[in-house]
């Protein structure tokens, strides 16, 4: 190291890099240096060689440390590997058990419907006020002018990341089909269904971990809302209700992306899974004086009874 050079002041250049010209006269800390002295001065090396038979036998337990508990991890995550594919297994051969069966019981409530129109094919009064009540409570698919309305997550929003909370922004959630199809409603929709999955006067939409249910069936990105209604007012006065400000919130605010056709014709299926309750006709005016009250007759659940 050289003699460090002063000015005619007597002021080192470096004077005001007192730490790094520390560092660079004094690479060694003052401790290990005095350890390094008091070892020589004992006859001993300055420094531990690393060949030291306590130092390799301390790196080799090291070793053996690291390496079981690596095997360990691996060893626990196979069996739930393994029952994480057994479980994705069983549900999509449920799913697909499901599927059938939903397709026959369309099939079987389609039978039903065609029985009853033969029942009262002389009664024309009767059979166009079973397709009105079928229609209302939704047992029967229906056909006309409407709108699809599709909502997806925002770009980038988490969906696929594993959230399952209702705070995520960007993301499309259960209140937020709850909103948009209640305010169809209000805006003179005839019938509703969301990915092909008809609504009722009893259906339920529900946010259960990171999916979205409609009448306990899970749904899948992206969520197409297709609705049947008058083309003269129904799509102008959805846009102009509460149902297009709250879409226009969503997508302007929180990135949601909205798209929205306007069709001629659009097809809303049936509901599956209606069950029978009873109902009593109402009163006209006074019964005839000894005349047995009418016995309680079935109708499809969600009809006025």
């Amino acid at each position: 190291m050289s003699p460090a050079v002063r000015t005619p002041s007597g002021r080192r250049p470096d004077a005001s890099m007192t730490l790094l010209t520390a560092m660079l006269e004094r690479p060694l800390d003052p401790g290990y240096a005095a350890s390094a002295d008091e070892r020589e001065a004992a006859g001993l090396p300055r420094s531990t060689s690393l060949r030291s038979p306590r130092l390799v036998v301390a790196t080799v337990l090291i070793g053996l440390v690291v390496g079981i508990a690596s095997y360990n991890l691996t060893t626990a995550n196979e069996p739930r590997s393994q029952a994480r594919t057994d479980l994705i297994r069983e549900i999509e051969q449920r799913r697909d058990q499901v599927d059938d069966l939903t397709a026959r019981a369309s099939s079987l409530q389609a039978e039903v419907t065609a029985r009853e129109s033969e029942q009262l094919s002389g009664d024309a009064a009767a059979i166009a006020r079973g397709r009105e009540l079928a229609a209302a409570v939704g047992s029967i698919p229906l056909v006309g002018p409407g709108f699809v309305l599709t909502l997806d997550d925002a770009p980038g929003a988490g969906a696929d990341e594993g959230t399952t909370d209702e705070t995520a922004e960007g993301r499309v959630f259960a209140r937020d089909l709850q909103f948009v199809t209640n305010a169809m409603w209000e805006a003179g929709a005839e019938a509703i269904s969301i990915n092909g999955k008809r609504l009722t006067s009893t259906s339920a939409i529900r946010f259960a971990g990171s999916a979205i249910i409609v009448d306990y069936r899970p749904l899948a990105r992206p969520y197409a809302i297709t609705a049947i209604g008058d083309p003269k007012r129904f799509p102008a006065d959805f846009a102009d209700g509460a149902g297009g400000t709250y879409l226009s919130t969503l997508k302007s605010t929180f990135g949601v992306r909205v798209d929205t056709e306007v069709k001629a014709e659009l097809t809303v299926p049936a509901a599956v899974g209606l069950t029978t309750r009873y109902a009593r006709t109402g009163d006209t005016g006074a019964a005839p004086k000894g005349a047995a009250s009418p016995s309680p007759t079935p109708v499809p659940e969600g009809s006025p009874s």
